[in-house]
């Protein structure tokens, strides 16, 4: 099992490796004695169509995908493509004046500085009822994005078939399936 958390040495750069496939990201410090990987996949076409193409066999069973915006959108795109799926649903991160009906979850991620809301408008609510879901994300730090999507598939009377992601990040979590470890960076006191 790879380590979540990684004594930091002073360097500026982590190389992070998902399944043969190498990027450089810059270690940026968010408190006194961290410091994270930061990884950002948008317009990373390369590495998206590569973790698309190693997720893509473990949703198989899924009727149908769901991620959030905005990262998630890119490689569930592509995942839905290799497994000849018509649609998935992006859970919002706040309503729209045109929403019917709207499922809202609220949820704290940790890259946020206050609380949020996951919504998908009510006319979505069809793709999912009945439906074995397969939830999709870029990282997987806290869950808080995960569970807020869990609970807007249940509310919906979908169900959770699979959930996977890129990356963990922190804690593993036995029932994500995951590509890679993003690890935390702790100064040694």
């Amino acid at each position: 099992m790879v380590e979540t958390v990684l004594e930091y040495d002073g360097r500026e750069f982590y190389e992070l490796s998902v399944r043969g496939f190498k990027r450089i990201l810059p270690l940026i410090q968010v408190s006194e004695d961290t410091w994270i990987a930061y990884f950002d996949s948008l317009g990373d076409k390369e590495f998206i169509e590569h973790c698309a193409r190693e997720l893509a066999p473990h949703l198989k069973d899924c009727d149908i995908l769901l991620t959030s915006e905005s990262k998630g959108i890119p490689l569930v795109h592509e995942i839905a493509g290799l497994l000849g799926h018509k649609q998935y649903v992006v859970c919002r991160k706040e309503r729209k004046p045109f929403m019917h009906n709207p499922i809202a979850v609220t949820f704290k991620p940790i890259t946020a500085r206050k609380e949020l809301e996951l919504v998908i408008d009510g006319r979505y609510v069809e793709r999912l009822r009945g439906k074995n879901v397969g939830i999709v994300d870029d990282i997987v730090s806290t869950r808080q994005t995960m569970e807020a999507m869990e609970k807007i598939v249940n509310q919906a009377g979908g169900r959770v078939a699979k959930k996977a992601t890129v990356l963990i990040e922190g804690e593993h979590h036995q029932d994500v399936i995951y590509l890679g470890v993003l690890p935390i960076f702790k100064k040694r006191k």
